[in-house]
This record gives structure tokens, sequence and C-alpha cells, in this order.
């Protein structure tokens, strides 16, 4: 039996994740799955295309609850009753050393205990109602120039998941014993009229109040990673979203070994929340008598049809669910896939320096023109002057930036150990020998493979100031300090021009991953199939504060 993690209990890193949300493909009905990252994806039974069109205004889901009877609801009040009569058992046998009986002679008693329990156990009245919880998720990315022990200074981007759910409802007017509730990897499905006909009993929701993302504000600070000694840090909160969850929970009347007394059922996780008394729960059913749509339309994550064929050269197209952009195979055009249908749209490239051959495997690549103001000093638009800014005498010459541009990776990197890693590995390639640039697609001829944008152009947006940290290397962290870095960066205003889609060539090995740079970038296959293996690598704020 399934039961929500203690409110000091740091979950560990598997239990991190985003909402499942089930929803049906529109054209043969079968149910699809979605996630925050999805993008598209291609239906299981009839093959369609589909692409996912988020709404422009908060998104309402119900969640899955395991218990649908008041039946069930009789068998979760017996087996705690059992459980904590085995407790009984124990402490009243135990020997004089303090040492339980038998499990064959616990084991009797309990089924004594269970079958008079069951004799008389009855369920007079239950009520169903359901609750909404704001559920907040997104990434603490912190940029740090710190050291380990007595070792030189370096610098860091690191980045970890956070997901927090607190309640939707005024707190006030009701308890439901939900302290340390989490929703990560719940699965939830739209909230539609008809549910709202059919099942009535809907709680009134409440803003989402600010002291909750003070909550998480407060991980931004924090030393995350352990071993490193920072010297000065700055870490934001990124690739918010937000989704409005409503729980099934059940307040009953039921008869046991303690007389009639009622009890709060949590109906998601098929546990006992606690015991109300007469007047909080008649109060519980009376507040659950709210439209939660006020009798508006639906608001959910939809996916629509699309055709899947490139609309210039007609190939057929396979998208990772998660790739804001993919190159056609076969054209070698690029193309985003649109809730209206695929849509061609502008990228460049980067020649291998090896020479004219373009056998490689083409990683894309965020490219920004920039603007940094430091207080009223005139605007820095180049990697040269802001070293001058946060050094005085500019970034020594084997650490020293060149180029106007920023160059952010395309590939969802941050959130593991390995991933931080190639995402500085990346900025500090990038920026101290900036790529030539070639206007427009890659030319038709040799056996290119590409690997599509999983970042879109606003999340990368977002990664600007820690590219620029992330750009500097040993030779520069050496030089660096606090006051500097809070002047040239964390306290100055980043803006950042229209971003352009670049492609650059990467080596593939036998084992199947990537290099760049003469192997100063190396990107393990893993990072770029996912799976499993990686989603345990995942650090969350929770997993990290807790070593």
């Amino acid at each position: 039996m399934r039961k929500p993690p203690p409110a000091d209990a740091p979950p560990p890193v598997s239990t991190a994740g985003s909402l499942s949300i089930r929803l049906g493909c529109p054209k043969c009905g079968a149910p699809e799955s979605i996630d925050d990252e999805t993008v598209s994806l291609r239906c299981d039974h009839c093959g369609s295309l589909l692409v996912v069109a988020a709404p422009d205004r908060t998104e309402v889901y119900l969640a899955e609850g395991t218990v649908a009877e008041p039946a069930a609801l009789l068998e979760t009040l017996i087996e705690y009753r059992v459980r904590a009569h085995r407790a009984e058992v124990i402490h009243r046998y135990k020997d004089k050393d303090g040492n339980p009986p038998p499990e064959i002679f616990i084991a009797a008693q309990l089924a004594r205990f269970e079958s008079k329990l069951r004799e008389r156990a009855r369920m007079v009245e239950a009520h169903r109602f359901f609750v909404p919880y704001w559920h907040v998720s997104g990434k603490i990315v912190q940029a740090v120039l710190g050291r380990r022990g007595d070792g030189p200074k370096l610098t860091r981007v690191r980045a970890f998941a956070v997901e927090h759910t607190v309640p939707g409802y005024d707190v006030a007017r009701a308890n439901l014993r939900d302290k340390g509730l989490r929703l990560a990897r719940s699965r939830v499905r739209p909230l539609l009229a008809q549910d709202v006909a059919d099942l009535k009993a809907f709680v009134e929701d409440a803003p989402l109040a600010e002291s909750s993302w003070r909550e998480i504000d407060r991980y931004r600070g924090r030393d995350l990673e352990r071993g490193i000694e920072s010297v000065a840090k700055s870490g934001q909160f990124l690739f918010q979203h937000r989704v409005l969850v409503y729980r099934p929970y059940w307040v009953a009347l039921a008869e046991a070994d303690k007389g009639p007394e009622w009890v709060l059922f949590d109906g998601g996780f098929g546990t006992v929340a606690g015991y109300p008394d007469a007047a909080e729960a008649r109060a519980l059913r009376q507040q659950a008598r709210h439209d939660p749509l006020g009798a508006g339309e639906a608001a959910y994550r939809r996916i629509v049809v699309a055709a899947s064929r490139c609309p210039d050269c007609g190939h057929e197209q396979a998208f990772d669910p998660r790739d804001h952009v993919s190159v056609c195979p076969n054209c070698h055009l690029a193309l985003e896939p649109r809730p209206a249908g695929i849509a061609v749209t502008g990228y460049d490239h980067v020649v291998p320096q090896t020479g004219a051959s373009l056998d490689a495997t083409y990683v894309p690549v965020w490219s920004f023109p920039f603007e940094l103001r430091i207080g009223k000093a005139a605007p820095i638009t180049t990697l040269p002057a802001w070293g001058q800014a946060v050094i005085a005498g500019g970034l020594p010459a084997p650490a020293a930036l060149a180029g106007d541009r920023l160059h952010v990776p395309a590939l969802r990197l941050l959130g593991t150990e390995p991933g931080d890693e190639v995402f500085k590995a990346m900025a500090e390639w990038l920026h101290r020998d900036p790529p030539r640039v070639a206007d427009g697609k890659l030319p038709l001829g040799g056996r290119p493979r590409f690997v599509g944008a999983a970042l879109s152009e606003a999340e990368a947006r977002e990664l600007g100031p820690f590219v620029l940290l992330g750009a500097c290397g040993k030779a520069a962290a050496a030089r660096l300090n606090a006051m500097g870095l809070k002047r040239a960066l964390f306290d100055a205003a980043l803006s950042l021009g229209p971003g352009r889609l670049l492609m650059l060539p990467f080596a593939r090995n036998a084992e199947g991953d990537l290099a760049a740079g003469g192997n100063a970038v190396r990107v393990p296959r893993l990072l770029l199939e996912g799976g499993e293996a990686l989603e345990q690598m995942r650090a969350t704020v929770w997993s990290e504060a807790a070593k």
C-alpha cells in the first residue's frame, strides 16, 4: 500500500518526475500519456502524429484514485486496525527481556482479532469529494564559483529538479492532514464538464499563495552540491510549470472495534488520513459544492492530429517526443511540429573542420546576440568586453572568451551530474573558439545524422547567465572573485536578441558517444538516448540536501 512520505523525509531520486497526463488519440481514441516535456508523439494504435497544444490559462486535472467504492474503505480501515493490534499483541506478550512472542503466535492472535472485527465492522455512510492542489515543477539552476577543499577555484553549473505540491484550498477552513504530500509521477486526466456533473462534490480552489514560491526559492541559495565550498553563488528557479489537480478524498462514518466514528480517507493513496469529529466531517461535506470549471470550458493540454510528412520533400518524419525542432534526414530542412501541422523553420550549420565531409552527427545549439548592462555603464555586447568587466585587465589568454554571441546547448542536459558537466564543457568550448557558421541548411550529400533540439528557444533564453559563467574554465576561475561576479553577472541585466539554431558537427565513436573540439566535449550516449538509467541519476533538491 502506497503512503505519502513524511513531511521531513526526502523522497528517493527515482520518485522525481512530472505528472503523467492521460489523454486520448483524437483519431482512434487510444489512450496516450504525456508529461511537461512532451512536444509530439506517435499513436501506438493508429500511427498518427500527435502534437501537444497547451492552453493559455491554468490547466486543471483530475487525479486517479485507488478507492472507487465504500466497500474498499472498510477494508482499508480493517487493515489499519489489524496493524495497530499487532503492536498491542507484541507489547502484551513480550518476555521479561523485551523479546516479541513467536510469529506463529502473533499471526494466530491477529487472525482471531480480524475475524471478530469483520463480524461487526460496517460502513454507515460514506461521502466522496475532490480537493484541489497546486503542483509546481521546474529546476533550481545554480551558478557557483567555489573550490573543493584546498584545491583551486572552479566554476560549476548544476541543476536540481524541484516539485512542490501545496493545498489549492483554504487551509483555514479545512484540514486534510496532507502535510508533506507530493504529486510527483501521479497519473492525472483532464477535468471535463461531464466529470463536474457526475461527481458533483468539489472543494473551492484558492489562488497559489506567494508563500509557496518562497518555499521553492529557499533552495536557490542552499549548498546543494556537497564537497564544494562556494565563493560566489547565484541560483534561479527555471522551466516553471504549474497545474491545478483535484484529488479524491472520502469522509465516512464507520463502525469497527471502537464504535461509530468518522474517518477521513485519502482516495488517491488508499490510506486513512485522520479521524475528524462530526462537526469537521459535516464542514468538509458542505465545502464540497463548488463548480471548478465555473460553467466554462475545460483547460488542459490537448493533442491534435498533424500531417507527419515533410512539407517540402514529403519524407515521413519520426520526431522524438521531446524535440521542438528536428532536421529532415532527406532534404535537411529544420521542421517544427505544431498543432497546425509541421512547419519549416530556419537554421545555420557549421562545416566540419576535418574537411568537406558531411558524414557527422549534428548537434543543435541556440545562438543569441546579447546585451549586458552593468549599472549606468555602456552596454556590453561582446565576450571580450565582458571579460574586461568581470576581471580588471580581462580574462587571461588561456581562458579568454571570444565572439559576440551566447551559445546555449539545445539538448536537455541539465539535471544530472554527467549532463551538467557536458553543458559546462560545451559552454567553455563554444565561447573560447566560436564556431565558423555557414548560413542556411546543411547541403545535401554525405550521410549526416541529426540530433533534435529538445530545448525550446524560450527555455534556452533562461540559461543565458549560466552559459556566461559556464564558459569560464579553470584559468578564468583562478582570477574570478565574488565581487566581480556579483557586479558583472549576478546583479547585471542580461538581455538576449533573436535566437538562431545552429547545427554543429560531432564525431561518433563505436560506443555511440559524441565528441567535438579535439575531445574538449564528449557527450555520452546515455544523455542522448535517456532511459531509466539516466532517470536514476536525476538530482533533486531533496536528495542533495539530505546528503
